[in-house]
C-alpha cells in the first residue's frame, strides 16, 4: 500500500532565478530529491532591479512546483527610505506566494527550510500560523568564522529560527556542530548534498592529463590565485596536462594571472557558466576534479565527481572530510601550493588509481536522489501525523 503523499513547502533563500540562474543549484537538487517522494512547492524570493511591481513565475513538473517571486528594488540608492521600501516590497512579495501556496495547493503539511538567511525569519510566522512542523536545511559558510561570517545581528535572527526548528539537516556534521551552538536540544541529521544519478555517471574515455576545478563564484574561499600557482609549478616540469576552470563568477583577477604565468589557453582554460548537463558530459571527460579552499563546507561538485568515476584532490577544510578518504581522493594541507602540484603529478602519471566503479557507487549509496529523497521523507513523516 503506497503512502499518501506529504505535502513540503520548500522555502528557499538561495535558488536558481532569471538574475542569478545558479543560485542555490544544490538547494534546487535537493528539491528534485525530495519530489520522489512528496510533494515540494518551492517558494523563493528575489529582487529584481529591472521590474517596477511584484511578478510572479509559477512552474510545475511533476510533484515539484517552483514558485518565484520578483519584487523591485532600487540597487543604486542607499538611503534609508529605500531600504525600507525594498523591505516592505519583499515582505509583501513573500506574503502574495504564501497566500497563492494555500489557494491553490491548501495548507502544507511542513516547512522546509533551506538556508536560514535571509528568508527564515518569517517562516516562524508561518509556522505559528499553520500549526505546522518546521524543518532546515543549511549550506552557508556564514556560520563559520573567517571572510564569510555572518554578522552578530544575523547569527542572532539566526538563533531565533533554530530555537524555533523541530529538525535540522546541515549537509555536513561540521556545519551541525556550528548550529548546535545555537540550538543543542534540537533533533539533527546529516542530509548531504545531492547529485542525480541518471545524468553523472563514469565514461570510459578519461583523459589522464585532463584536471577541473568547479565554483559557482571566484571568492577567497576557493583559493583559485593559490591553485594557480600550483599548476605554474606543474607545468615548470614540462608534463603534458591540462587545466580547465569552470565558474560563472568574477575571474578577471585569476585570468590576468594565468597569462601573466604563460599559462591562459595553453595549460588553462577558462569556461563560463554550464548547466547540468553540460557539466555532467565535461567532468566524467577529466582525471580529477581540483579543490584548494581555505574554507567550505560540502561542495556538490565532490559528489558529483564521485558519481562520474573520478577521484578529488582538496585540503581537508571543514565538512570535506567527512565524505572524502584515502579510497576516493587526495588531500593536500590548505595552502601547500608545492603538495598540490605533486597531488595533481600523482594523478596524471597514475601513481594511485581509484576504480571509476568504486567511486559510482559511494556516490550511489550516499549522495543519489533516492537515497537523499528517502532520508528528507523519514524525517518528514518522523514529524507529521496524517
Amino acid at each position: 500500500m503506497s503512502k499518501e503523499l506529504l505535502t513540503s513547502l520548500f522555502v528557499s533563500s538561495w535558488y536558481p532565478n532569471r538574475t542569478n540562474p545558479t543560485l542555490g543549484n544544490f538547494v534546487q537538487k535537493h528539491a528534485e530529491a525530495s519530489a520522489l517522494k512528496n510533494k515540494v512547492i518551492v517558494l523563493a524570493i528575489f529582487p529584481d532591479p529591472s521590474i517596477h511591481k511584484i511578478e510572479i513565475s509559477e512552474k510545475t513538473k511533476g510533484n515539484l512546483t517552483e514558485i518565484i517571486v520578483y519584487f523591485p528594488k532600487n540597487i543604486n540608492a542607499n538611503s534609508i527610505l529605500v531600504k525600507l521600501q525594498s523591505i516592505r516590497n519583499s515582505k509583501k512579495a513573500f506574503r502574495l506566494a504564501c497566500d497563492l501556496v494555500v489557494k491553490k495547493y491548501g495548507k502544507p503539511n511542513i516547512i522546509h527550510l533551506n538556508v536560514i538567511y535571509p528568508l527564515g525569519i518569517w517562516c516562524l510566522t508561518l509556522k505559528r500560523k499553520w500549526s505546522i512542523p518546521l524543518v532546515i536545511s543549511e549550506h552557508s559558510s556564514g556560520f563559520h568564522p573567517g571572510v564569510n561570517a555572518y554578522s552578530s545581528l544575523i547569527l542572532k535572527s539566526c538563533k531565533r529560527v533554530l530555537l524555533s526548528a523541530d529538525h535540522i539537516m546541515p549537509v555536513s556534521q561540521d556545519l551541525a556542530n556550528r548550529l548546535l551552538e545555537y540550538n543543542a536540544k534540537v533533533k539533527c541529521t546529516i542530509v548531504p548534498n545531492v547529485v542525480n544519478e541518471a545524468i553523472f555517471h563514469p565514461s570510459s574515455s578519461v583523459e589522464s592529463n585532463k584536471l577541473v576545478h568547479i565554483s559557482t563564484a571566484f571568492e577567497p574561499a576557493k583559493n583559485i590565485i593559490g591553485m594557480l600557482h600550483a599548476v605554474h609549478i606543474l607545468a615548470l616540469k614540462k608534463i603534458n596536462f591540462t587545466f580547465h576552470i569552470i565558474s560563472d563568477g568574477d575571474v578577471k583577477i585569476p585570468h590576468e594571472l594565468a597569462r601573466e604565468l604563460g599559462l591562459l589557453n595553453s595549460k588553462v582554460f577558462f569556461h563560463p557558466t554550464m548547466t547540468t548537463q553540460e557539466i555532467a558530459d565535461f567532468i566524467r571527460t577529466c582525471s580529477a576534479l581540483v579543490l584548494f579552499s581555505n574554507f567550505e563546507n560540502f561542495p556538490c561538485v565532490i559528489p558529483e565527481a564521485f558519481m562520474s568515476g573520478i577521484p578529488v584532490i582538496s585540503t581537508p577544510v571543514n565538512g570535506i572530510p567527512e565524505y572524502v578518504n584515502t579510497t576516493n581522493g587526495i588531500f593536500i594541507p590548505v595552502g601547500d601550493k608545492n603538495g598540490l602540484a605533486e597531488a595533481m603529478l600523482t594523478i596524471i602519471n597514475k601513481e594511485i588509481v581509484f576504480p571509476p566503479k568504486d567511486l559510482q557507487n559511494y556516490a550511489l549509496e550516499k549522495f543519489s536522489y533516492a537515497s537523499v529523497g528517502d532520508q528528507f521523507d523519514s524525517i518528514y513523516r518522523s514529524l507529521v501525523a496524517i
